[in-house]
């Protein structure tokens, strides 16, 4: 579970990885005041055809935000691999491996782009 570290506070950084993310397909929701949740995929037709799905395969994670003393933005995220398996056995696994990657590489060449990370953890 990466962490990353982005220049200023919450209410500055976190539009800014919503924003990255849906460019990436995802839709966020927000569970609680600190974790959000990204999603992006067909979770009925992933169930009903697993990893046969496609591009309609379902694939969500979940991120904490916390912000540290300096006034600096940490964001965890957290993969929901083991759901993968279960929605598509081992190539369900694989994609949502694939998929969970891919999504981070963006989050850090796009942030670094912006000036924003700081550093990861």
């Amino acid at each position: 579970m990466p962490e990353l570290i982005l220049s200023g506070a919450e209410q500055q950084t976190v539009p800014v990885v919503i924003s990255i993310a849906q460019g990436l397909g995802y839709e966020a929701t927000q569970p609680t005041a600190h974790s959000i949740k990204l999603e992006r995929g067909n979770l009925s037709k992933t169930m009903l055809l697993g990893a046969m799905a496609g591009k309609n395969f379902h694939i969500s994670f979940t991120f904490d935000i916390a912000v540290d003393e300096q006034g600096n933005t940490w964001l965890r995220f957290d993969q929901d691999g083991a759901l993968g398996a279960v929605k598509g056995g081992a190539i369900g696994y694989a994609k949502s491996k694939n998929a969970y990657a891919e999504f981070i590489d963006a989050m850090r060449r796009e942030t670094a782009q912006r000036g924003l990370l700081l550093g990861e953890r």
